[in-house]
């Protein structure tokens, strides 16, 4: 599974996008997109847009794993951020991507082990699990990468899940029927 994690900002927006496999994670692109502030506010929108529009198209991942909006004192900056993961959500959409989102504090816990974590705290840890060497990693583009990390851990925790909830035995004709509705017959 490719997952692309995305931070959402109307100035800075970081992604990842990551993968799994039996080695371990392995990190195909991180970046920090800067629209700049000279452009009109749609036209950020845009470049957000088209941007990520090509990573996906470059990577094709499965999953776009977003965090979900932080709502501080700011109305206005809320609803930017909000236009924004609009735009994001619509291009997952478009792709037919998994769509996902967690709190700052589920990536948080996910990455670093505490939901108060400090952006320094997941930063260091999301270099150490994918061994990254990048010391001028903006924090919004390792904030991307917790993100996507989380994705991953969440989704094979629900696959975990439902394989343990599949492989079970039942105990009864009651159980079974109710694990295997197909076997009735009407």
């Amino acid at each position: 599974m490719i997952t692309l994690g995305v931070d959402p900002g109307s100035i800075v927006t970081g992604y990842g996008v990551i993968g799994k496999s039996e080695a371990g994670f392995r990190v195909f692109d991180y970046s920090a997109i800067r629209p700049g502030g000279k452009c009109d506010f749609p036209q950020r929108i845009k470049y957000i847009y088209d941007t990520l529009e090509k990573v996906i198209c470059a990577y094709k991942p499965t999953q776009l794993s977003l965090e979900t909006a932080f709502y501080g004192k700011n109305a206005q900056s809320a609803l930017k951020l909000g236009q924004v993961r609009g735009a994001i959500i619509i291009l997952a959409m478009n792709y037919n991507l998994k769509f996902v989102e967690y709190s700052p504090r589920e990536v948080k816990k996910s990455v670093a082990g505490t939901g108060n974590a400090s952006k320094e705290q997941v930063a260091y840890m999301v270099k150490k699990m994918l061994s990254i060497d990048d010391e001028k990693m903006a924090l919004d583009t390792s904030d991307a990468l917790a993100i996507a990390l989380c994705g991953h851990f969440k989704s094979a925790s629900m696959a975990a899940s439902e394989f343990k909830k599949q492989s079970r035995k039942a105990t009864s004709w009651g159980e079974y029927i109710l694990q295997n509705p197909q076997v009735v017959v009407k």
